[in-house]
C-alpha cells in the first residue's frame, strides 16, 4: 500500500505487483481533508488513519487479507510533498508545510495514530513525492536516473553515487543514493545570498507578495502556480497604461483580482491560430466579461502568453540539461511529469528542445511522461522493498 496525503487531500493506492516485479494492479482512492481535521497534526493524523481504515475496508484488505499474511501487517509506504531527512522528519526549512509538520517525524506520526486505530498496517518508507517518482520510473526501466515534476510547485531528484555522498558512504548497503535536490528553492533571496536571477518588475512583485517572499524563486518563474499570475500582470499593466482593452465599459474587476488568470488558459491562448483569435476572445469574455475586445488587444495577450510560456520552458529544459549534465553518463532516461505539462504541451516541447540544445554531444537523453500516480507507484515499491 502507498499513502500521499496533503492538507486537501489524501490519496491511498493498494498496488500489486506480478511475479517479475512489475506492476501488475492499481486501485486509488481519495479522500478530501475537512477543514476541522487541519487544526492540529494530531487530528489531521488520527483523519489519516480513519481513511486507510475505509480504503481497507473498501478494497477488501482488512482483518481477512492481513491474516493471510506472513508478517501479519500490510506495508504502507508513504509518500509527501515536502522535504524529509533520513530521520523522518520534515525539514525545517519547508515553508510550503501547511501543517506545521517542520522538524516533526511523519512516519512516527503516523505509525502512532495506525496503532491507535487497531489497524493491520505497518509504516516501511517515507520519501518525498519527486524521490518516489523517480523510484517508479526506475523500477519500470533501470536506465531511468533523474525524475523532475513540474506541478503546483517544482522539484527534481536524481541517483547520486554513494560514494559522492560523505554523510553516507559508511552506512548503506546500495551503491546509488536518490537525491532530493529542492530545485525549487534555487535562487532564493536572504541576507547572505543575493539575486541569483534575472527577475523582471512583475516577477519581484509576485515574490513580494507571496506568503514566502524571497525563498524558491525558479518555481516562481516556472510552476504552474505562478505562471498565470505573471501573465495576469502583465495584463493589467498594459490595462492601466491604456495598450489594451481601453474601452470605457470594459469590465476590470474579474481580471483584476489576484491569481484569476490560471495558467491552463495559456494554451488555448497560444494555440489559437483562427484568423480572428476566437479562443482568446471567448476566454476573456466568458472568464472575466471583458466583451468587444479588438484584434490587436487579442494579439498582445497571445504574445504575453507566448513570452512567459518560452521563459519557463528554457528554464525548465536548462534544469534538465544541468542534471543530465551532472551525471555525465552517455545514455539516460529522464521521466517528467506534472500538472504544467498536462495544461500546456508547447512547454513541454520547447523544454525538452532546450535540453536536447544544452546537452554534451554524444549524450543520448530519452525523455518519458510519467502518470500523475508514479509518485504512489513509487512508495509501494518502496514498501515492498522492506
Amino acid at each position: 500500500m502507498a499513502i500521499e496525503a496533503s492538507g486537501s487531500r489524501i490519496r491511498l493506492t493498494r498496488v500489486t505487483f506480478d511475479a517479475a516485479g512489475n506492476t501488475a494492479l492499481t486501485s486509488t482512492q481519495v479522500f478530501i481533508t475537512p477543514s476541522t481535521h487541519k487544526r492540529t497534526p494530531a487530528l489531521f493524523f488520527d483523519y489519516v488513519a480513519f481513511c486507510i481504515r475505509e480504503f481497507l475496508h473498501t478494497s477488501k484488505l482488512d482483518n481477512s487479507a492481513a491474516d493471510d499474511l506472513s508478517q501479519g501487517f500490510l506495508p504502507l509506504g508513504i509518500s509527501i510533498g515536502l522535504p524529509v531527512s533520513g530521520e523522518c522528519r520534515v525539514d525545517e526549512d519547508a515553508k510550503e508545510d501547511s501543517l506545521g509538520l517542520r522538524g516533526s517525524n511523519v512516519a512516527r506520526k503516523l505509525c502512532d495514530a495506525i496503532t491507535r486505530s487497531h489497524l493491520p498496517v505497518r509504516v516501511t518508507s517515507i520519501t518525498n513525492n519527486t524521490v518516489s517518482a523517480l523510484v517508479a520510473a526506475n523500477h519500470a526501466d533501470k536506465t531511468t536516473q533523474i525524475a523532475v515534476s513540474f506541478n503546483h510547485g517544482i522539484n527534481a531528484a536524481y541517483f547520486e553515487s554513494l560514494k559522492n555522498v560523505e554523510c553516507l558512504a559508511k552506512n548503506s548497503m546500495s551503491d546509488t543514493v536518490a537525491i532530493n535536490t529542492e530545485i525549487g528553492r534555487f535562487g532564493s533571496i536572504s541576507k547572505q545570498n543575493t539575486q541569483m536571477l534575472p527577475l523582471t518588475m512583475w516577477d519581484r512583485r509576485i515574490d513580494r507578495e507571496s506568503r514566502h517572499p524571497g525563498a524558491r524563486i525558479l518555481e516562481k518563474l516556472v510552476a504552474d502556480q505562478y505562471l498565470g499570475e505573471i501573465v495576469r500582470n502583465l495584463i493589467t499593466d498594459f490595462m492601466d497604461c491604456q495598450l489594451i482593452f481601453i474601452s470605457e465599459s470594459c469590465e476590470v474587476k474579474p481580471i483584476s483580482k489576484e491569481y484569476a488568470f490560471h495558467t491552463a488558459y495559456m494554451a488555448p491562448i497560444m494555440e489559437d491560430t483562427s484568423v480572428d483569435l476566437a479562443s482568446v476572445e471567448a476566454i476573456f469574455a466568458a472568464e472575466f466579461g471583458i466583451h468587444n475586445t479588438c484584434y490587436s488587444d487579442r494579439l498582445v495577450v497571445r504574445r504575453l502568453c507566448e513570452i512567459v510560456a518560452k521563459r519557463a520552458s528554457r528554464l525548465a529544459g536548462a534544469l534538465l540539461a544541468s542534471l543530465v549534465q551532472h551525471l555525465g553518463n552517455a545514455d539516460v532516461s529522464v521521466a517528467v511529469s506534472g500538472v504544467l505539462f498536462d495544461v500546456n504541451q508547447r512547454i513541454y516541447e520547447d523544454a525538452v528542445e532546450t535540453m536536447e540544445m544544452l546537452g554534451k554531444e554524444g549524450c543520448s537523453v530519452s525523455v518519458v511522461l510519467q502518470a500523475r500516480c508514479a509518485d504512489l507507484v513509487g512508495a509501494a515499491v518502496n514498501a515492498a522493498s522492506f
